[in-house]
């Protein structure tokens, strides 16, 4: 409110005008009722009584006077008048425009002395609209999350709307895409001609704000005040869990496995933690383990806990630790699903059951131990069976003796090269030569080789062994130093010598004379290896040592697609499961952790049903069911930096505020502040002078009449 050139920065306080009514009935009730009493021995005093009471009636109407002057003037201190020159008195009839930016993070879930960042966060909100001016002040509230939004789609006169708005708003598990927040005040403020203020509601959380306010200066205009409302929050220790994993990364169903999860200790002191792990098997069945560890300052520790992966369906882990100042990272969640046993196909023309053969001895490498519990399923073919047999889905392929080899089974292997598969070529009886040249004939112009083919060796009477290899490549990097030295000791009795080798290929392997004993070469989205050596018996005793095992199950490890990591899939953003579903029938429904279908989108694609949920909001396990089956499954888990509680350093967001050349205002969380405020003079304090020499003088007569 603006009277000429003095302004009331808190006009409500106006109200307090009422009080004038108490010295108005104390003066009324001080009248004393009379009767009017005619003593003839006294009618010479009546003119004297009559100048009396004239004179009392004078000096209560001067006390009157005294006291609704000392009322008024305290009422008017509380409305703190400021006197304004011309142009300022100008100015602030103008209408204002305050976007509130309220971060509503996981992270301001956190207590402290029992109560929540959130709740203050709240009643700041509700006093900096409670100043704004009715009916004159625009106002807008922008909501700090994933996908910042703001509660009405333009500024408003609305206040009371807003505080409603304000009083629902609640904790997520999200974490605060605050540029994206400022960004979208920003336009809000842009659009407005008169003063613009944007009022910062947040527990200032360093993690997030760090990276936010340097885009207040590229999105607020220079003359726009900032204001953060309440005071940053003590740093309260905290433990959380965070990255969540398992080994191996693709299980067996029925192996073992081992679950973890990260335990972090954000504090300055030593933590103990009482780290649970629950396992939900398909068939409803549960178990759960405990360690407790102790954590110095800083410290952050994998915490892994053993299980055996189910046959089918999915196994969910929850690990859980003691609530503390922030209870949303105390839970992570886990899925392990147990895949059958990969398929590998070992071609080749000999026989798998008679010993000393290639394919004797590689079927009994990849599968050792024959009864099931092998990593991989051995398949073996012929080349006849190649054209019709079924291979996209192959971890990998291991070529022994060959006869001849048809175009058309050439071109079968080539094309699984292509799309991504693995091959290990043996050079051994047979014509080698020949079946080479028909493979690199079906890859056309592209270089399927890692060298062109040569001719036979016997080298019986001066074997050869492997002298050179790169170690640390993933062919070998398994191996340990006796490995090595075991497979230096082995001889090779016939070799196929290597013509010209290709500028783009890996020879990780030599033998003792300089050749190379083993190529690499990438051909589409796949890996050609050929060795110019069999394991067969003949030719050397290669398949005898029990390196031989170890090393085709690392070229098999190696040669499959690589399985992704876990990736960490925090709330707030959108999410598309993998598995492609393939029952165009099936009531497919996305259940979320609290028991309730989540929001998805379901679209058809020529290789099945893709299923996305656009913005899972909370932290557990979502599945995918059709019925009572659950058909997938993933974990939300929350963003680690949500747990990391320090706030910004008061100087920093000074300094980070003042570059981008913007006013900024503290308002502290346990007083009352209006929304903006003049530079004139403020005149509260004369007000208050003048209520005390007004109660000082009414002492004083009061004082003096009585004697």
């Amino acid at each position: 409110m603006t009277l000429a050139l003095l302004t009331l920065t808190s006009p409500l306080a106006l109200g307090g005008l009422v009080l004038l009514a108490a010295p108005v009935i104390a003066h009324l009730l001080h009248r004393h009722a009379r009767r009017t009493i005619k003593f003839p021995s006294i009618a010479l005093l009546a003119e004297v009584v009559a100048n009396q009471s004239q004179l009392s009636r004078l000096r209560r109407l001067l006390l009157l006077l005294l006291r609704a002057l000392a009322v008024a003037c305290i009422v008017l201190a509380f409305t703190r008048p400021v006197w304004l020159q011309s142009g300022e008195a100008a100015s602030l009839d103008d209408a204002h425009a305050v976007v509130l930016l309220v971060d509503v993070s996981a992270s301001t879930g956190q207590q402290t002395d029992g109560v929540s960042a959130m709740e203050r966060i709240r009643a700041d909100a509700q006093r900096t609209l409670d100043a704004l001016r009715p009916g004159q002040d625009l106002a807008n509230v922008v909501i700090a999350d994933a996908a910042p939004h703001a509660v009405v789609p333009r500024l408003t006169l609305n206040l009371p709307a807003l505080s409603r708005e304000v009083a629902e708003v609640s904790v997520t598990e999200e974490r605060a895409d605050l540029p994206a927040a400022v960004a979208l005040a920003g336009r809000f403020l842009s659009d407005h001609d008169g003063p613009t203020r944007l009022v910062i509601l947040s527990d200032l959380q360093k993690t997030n704000w760090s990276e936010a306010l340097p885009s207040l200066r590229d999105v607020l205009r220079p003359e726009t005040q900032v204001t953060v409302a309440g005071s940053a929050p003590q740093t309260v220790p905290n433990v959380a869990l965070g990255r969540t994993q398992h080994f191996p990364t693709q299980p067996i169903g029925g192996q073992k496995c081992n679950a973890s999860v990260q335990v972090r200790n954000l504090s300055g002191g030593t933590q103990l933690a009482a780290v649970s792990a629950e396992f939900a098997a398909p068939d409803g069945g549960t178990t759960s383990q405990r360690q407790t560890v102790t954590l110095s300052p800083g410290e952050q520790r994998d915490v892994t806990f053993e299980t055996t992966v189910p046959e089918r369906g999915l196994l969910e882990v929850t690990f859980s630790i003691p609530n503390d100042a922030l209870a949303a990272d105390s839970r992570a969640y886990l899925t392990i699903e147990g895949a059958a046993r990969l398929p590998i196909v070992v071609l080749g023309d000999d026989d798998p059951n008679v010993p000393g053969t290639a394919a004797y001895f590689l079927t009994r490498a990849l599968a050792p131990r024959d009864d099931g519990s092998d990593v991989y399923q051995v398949r073996y073919l012929r080349p006849a069976d190649l054209p019709e047999a079924p291979i996209a889905g192959v971890a990998a392929m291991f070529i022994g003796y060959l006869g001849e080899l048809s175009p058309d089974a050439a071109k079968s292997i080539v094309d699984y090269v292509d799309q991504g598969g693995g091959v290990v070529f043996f050079c051994g009886d047979g014509p080698v030569a020949r079946n080479l040249q028909t493979l690199q004939s079906q890859a056309g112009e592209h270089s399927l080789l890692p060298w062109s083919a040569g001719s036979r060796r016997d080298v019986r009477q001066e074997p050869l062994r492997i002298s050179s290899s790169e170690w640390q490549s993933r062919w070998f990097r398994e191996f340990d130093e006796q490995s090595r030295l075991a497979v230096a000791k082995i001889q090779f009795y016939r070799v196929w010598s290597a013509g010209a080798v290709d500028p783009a290929a890996e020879i990780p392997l030599a033998f003792s004379d300089g050749t190379p004993a083993l190529g690499s070469r990438i051909y589409g989205q796949g890996q050609f290896l050929l060795a110019g050596f069999t394991p067969d018996a003949t030719s050397t005793d290669l398949a005898r040592h029990g390196a031989f095992v170890a090393w085709m199950q690392i070229l098999a490890r190696s040669l499959r697609p690589e399985s992704a990591p876990i990736q960490a899939h925090p709330p707030g953003v959108a999410y598309e499961f993998a598995d492609r579903f393939d029952d165009e029938n099936a009531e497919l429904t996305v259940i979320g952790p609290d028991g309730n279908p989540a929001p998805a989108r379901v679209a058809q694609f020529p290789d099945g049903i893709s299923i996305a949920m656009p913005r899972p909001t909370q932290t557990g396990i979502y599945r995918v069911r059709d019925g009572d089956s659950t058909l997938a499954a993933v974990a939300i888990n929350l963003d680690p930096r949500e747990s990391d509680l320090a706030p910004m350093d008061g100087e920093l967001l000074e300094q980070l505020v003042g570059e981008g050349g913007i006013e900024r205002q503290n308002v502290a969380a346990a007083g009352w502040s209006p929304d903006w405020k003049p530079d004139g003079r403020p005149l509260w304090g004369v007000c208050l002078a003048i209520a005390l020499c007004a109660l000082g003088l009414e002492q004083f007569l009061l004082g003096l009449w009585k004697r």
